[in-house]
């Protein structure tokens, strides 16, 4: 409960204001993976999804919803 990861996480699930909070390394990290896997055409819908609600660009319940309404398909599907 100490991490700046767990303490950043647990506050955006919460809705709590983030500003003044440690920044936890995975936020910008987030946002950069989602850009390299844009540009190399590689479906990533979790990470987008988290960069996406880091960056207030979606709700936690909106990111829930469009993960849970993809179409089902193996991972080996193109």
């Amino acid at each position: 409960a100490q991490s700046r990861n767990f303490a950043y996480g647990l506050a955006l699930g919460q809705g709590k204001p983030l500003a003044g909070l440690p920044l936890a390394e995975g936020v910008p990290t987030a946002a950069i993976a989602a850009r390299i896997a844009a540009e190399r055409k590689i479906d990533a819908p979790i990470i987008t999804a988290i960069a996406a609600i880091l960056d207030g660009t979606i709700t936690i319940r909106q990111a829930v919803s469009a993960l849970m309404t993809r179409p089902l398909k193996t991972e080996t599907d193109v």
